[in-house]
């Protein structure tokens, strides 16, 4: 197969081409993209491409003294410009020093391009006519992870076969820091929703993308596709420095990079650094062994293996448990929780273990604050379905203070309130989903609609339409979080009749729309 650089400087336009380019018709991979110029040509001297597909104006070394050193070297490959209409006098030039066409960014169809590339697979083919092939095309990255994959799992093929194969596709593994990662993709069906990606497909094809490009700009390693919301990176250098900073510093760019464009919060496995390839089925193990904690471990924190790993885990884990705690008006719950977590991850470090202390701990808040029977029931109902989504134990221990102040909430608002109000407040909060009018809740408990009215703003601090709106919106925001529905029911559901005035309420109480509101809970990292 023919390998193929391109050179852009700009993401959005490489990724572009490679996503719509079938490859394997023209017998071509992709080997490697730069960002500019003189990265380009660094990696045209390691990888010797058959084709290039190069931008005209890009950063260090623009495209024209690109072409110009790939001439004075003598190699007979092929050239496509890519270019803008105002860099057409530049493009001239390029033509005079044997490019085979350009392509015409943003304007050009995909029919084109291909056309373009059929010129380029003909002079490839005219030159290496002497040769015949019969390797079925196949791709690079495919090489890379069916050997790699296959090497760490099943150790077939044989490790020592394995670098083999990859040499023989210009890809070197070097004997030192060598260190093995798994990132895995936090709420990655969420993330294919919205981008109607059932999949996967195109995630996959962007974040290996734009995790190449780091690598390949920080002269660090390589990644591949592991497994859906997984990908596997392997740090390696040619010469033994001894640091994980500078692997840290990687990964933090990784992280930074893909929070930006898809708002998610990756999280790394990572193994200790050897400096020997001979490790790298062990490094992989390693980073598996960790993959077995992901639910007691941070959205988009950098776990490293080692022997005491479990240990630091659960350290990390009561200390932030300890922190967050902080926020409940009665610290005597902390050590309801804290106590009986640390006896009990030291002996079962499992979720269920998890989800029963946290149920433990939402019961002795709830004989605290002594709610009727049948409300009891229906907030414990409520607590469980909830905790049993958690898809960590850190979106648990949100989830445990949201209940817990919402009961200490309503302890205050008994404390101060009268026999009428407190009445009227539950019948509020059991038929928030229907219509209710002032005069109905007053006529409930014996008032006027007028005295009902100002005691109720009298021992509240809002009036009663301000406080049904607002515990509206709060309900339609757990519905927003927590399900699937359209923003229409949610709003039908929570007592609102007109979806518009529901809009209008819930920017009102939270500055954001309904939608942008789900959106943003879709990804935000708990407990950062």
């Amino acid at each position: 197969m023919y390998k193929v650089l391109i050179a852009e400087d700009e993401m959005l336009v490489r990724t572009g081409i490679r996503a719509s380019i079938d490859w394997e018709k023209f017998n071509m991979f992709v080997v490697c993209e730069a960002s500019n110029g003189q990265i380009a040509w660094e990696l045209y001297q390691q990888h010797k491409p058959d084709l290039v597909l190069t931008d005209i104006k890009m950063p260090l070394m623009d495209g024209i003294e690109f072409i110009r050193k790939i001439r004075e070297e003598g190699h007979p490959t092929q050239v496509i410009i890519l270019s803008c209409l105002e860099d057409f006098s530049l493009a001239k030039e390029a033509i005079r020093l044997g490019v085979t066409g350009y392509i015409l960014k943003l304007t050009m169809t995909t029919e084109e391009m291909e056309d373009v590339l059929s010129s380029a697979r003909a002079a490839l083919d005219e030159v290496a006519c002497s040769k015949t092939s019969s390797v079925t095309p196949v791709k690079l990255s495919e090489i890379m992870e069916n050997n790699l994959l296959g090497c760490f799992v099943y150790n077939l093929p044989t490790l020592s076969d394995c670098l083999d194969t990859l040499k023989s596709y210009d890809v070197t593994i070097h004997p030192h820091d060598i260190v093995v990662t798994l990132m895995e993709i936090d709420r990655y069906e969420q993330l294919q929703d919205i981008y109607q990606d059932s999949r996967g497909q195109l995630i996959q094809f962007s974040i290996l993308n734009i995790v190449n490009e780091i690598l390949t700009k920080n002269h660090s390693g390589f990644v591949i596709h592991e497994s859906g919301a997984r990908y596997l990176l392997l740090f390696h250098s040619e010469a033994e420095q001894g640091s994980c900073h500078l692997i840290a510093s990687v990964l933090d760019e990784i992280r930074t990079i893909l929070n930006n464009y898809f708002n998610v919060s990756p999280l790394f496995y990572i193994s200790e650094m050897s400096q020997s390839a001979s490790r790298l089925r062990q490094l992989y193990q390693q980073c598996i062994a960790l993959t077995e904690y992901r639910f007691f471990l941070s959205p988009g924190s950098m776990n490293y293996y080692s022997s005491s790993f479990k240990s630091t885990i659960i350290q990390s884990l009561l200390s932030r448990t300890r922190q967050a705690l902080g926020a409940l008006s009665d610290d005597t719950f902390s050590g309801l929780l804290l106590k009986p977590l640390e006896d009990e991850l030291q002996r079962d470090f499992s979720i269920k273990s998890a989800l029963n202390i946290f149920y433990d701990g939402y019961i002795a808040i709830l004989h605290k604050y002594q709610p009727d029977e049948k409300e009891a029931f229906q907030r414990i109902r409520d607590f469980l379905q909830t905790l049993s989504s958690c898809q960590s134990y850190y979106e648990m221990l949100q989830q445990f203070l949201t209940f817990a102040k919402t009961l200490e909430k309503l302890a205050r608002e008994r404390i101060f309130c009268g026999r009428e109000i407190i009445q009227a407040l539950s019948f509020l909060q059991n038929n928030y989903g229907r219509q209710i009018t002032l005069n109905e809740v007053a006529g409930l408990v014996g008032l006027s609609p007028n005295y009902f009215s100002s005691i109720f703003k009298k021992e509240l601090g809002t009036s009663f339409l301000e406080y049904l709106n607002r515990y509206r919106i709060e309900k339609s925001m757990e519905l927003l979080q927590n399900t699937s529905l359209k923003t229409y029911e949610i709003a039908f559901r929570c007592g609102f009749s007109d979806e518009g005035y529901y809009g209008k309420t819930f920017k009102k109480y939270t500055g954001k729309t309904p939608n942008e509101y789900k959106k943003s809970c879709a990804f935000t990292a708990i407990s950062r």
